[in-house]
């Protein structure tokens, strides 16, 4: 298995995803698994108090919460919080679409359904032996959903991509600029902060062209027009500062 999931981007940029692995994923699992089990059991203890008056029916209310505990537990968590559940959050993973987006309610749903095969015969045997052998750690739900698990990296401080000085202030303040950046996209985040890092780094040409590019991209798409003493590549800093300073998150 390799360590990093690759992304190229029509402009020949190549973002890296850093796989999770084997450990840090059973290791969610097992805390998803016992965040499963006290929705059970508290589940079990609300419906027995109600079993004098209920009778039957609070039996098969119990198993229908069963139900919904175990198999869409883990994929409307997925789907709510961005490819998360609490197990992902503790140990640092993310599930996401193997184009770097953010995973969709189909594929959150068919790669929590397809869950019963990797875990045959026991112990998810199935799935880690595809994810040994898949290079980008896939167990058979990720292959049908189309989904990677990846660590999820810690943001650079606006610091490190425009310096306070050369900031341009109004942005930061203008709550209009705030509320279009809660709406960028994670592969335009990626593209926004890897860029700026890069930059110095890429020909003068292409980096005139790809700022170009997605400063006119963003301006579009978020409706925050580029201040006229701005180029694109000052705009796309600051806009990247900006989200970066406010901790927005698609």
């Amino acid at each position: 298995m390799r360590d990093a999931h690759e992304i190229r981007t029509p402009e020949n940029v190549v973002f890296e995803f850093e796989l999770a692995g084997l450990g840090s994923r059973a290791l969610a699992w097992l805390i998803d698994l016992f965040v499963m089990l006290t929705m059970i059991l508290t589940a079990s203890c609300v419906i027995s108090a109600t079993q004098v008056v209920a009778g039957g029916f609070a039996l098969a209310l119990l198993s229908v919460a069963v139900f919904l505990v175990q198999w869409w537990y883990s994929a409307l968590a997925e789907w709510w919080t961005g490819g998360r559940t609490v197990g992902k959050m503790v140990v640092g993973l993310r599930t996401l679409d193997e184009r770097g987006l953010r995973v969709s309610f189909l594929q959150a749903v068919v790669r929590n359904l397809v869950r019963i095969v990797d875990l045959l015969p026991a112990l998810y045997l199935v799935g880690g032996v595809s994810a040994l052998l898949d290079g980008s750690g896939r167990r058979l739900g990720d292959l049908a959903a189309g989904t990677i698990v990846v660590r999820e990296r810690r943001a650079p401080p606006p610091a490190q991509v425009v310096p306070p000085a050369q900031r341009y202030n109004t942005f930061i303040s203008d709550p209009l600029v705030v509320h279009a950046a809660r709406r960028i996209a994670p592969l335009e985040r990626e593209a926004m902060i890897g860029l700026s890092l890069r930059r110095e780094c890429l020909p003068l040409a292409v980096r005139h062209e790809l700022f170009g590019r997605l400063a006119t991209h963003l301006e579009a798409r978020l409706g925050v027009p580029r201040p006229p003493f701005f180029s694109e590549e000052k705009y796309v800093l600051n806009l990247t500062a900006v989200v970066l300073a406010s901790g927005a998150r698609p």
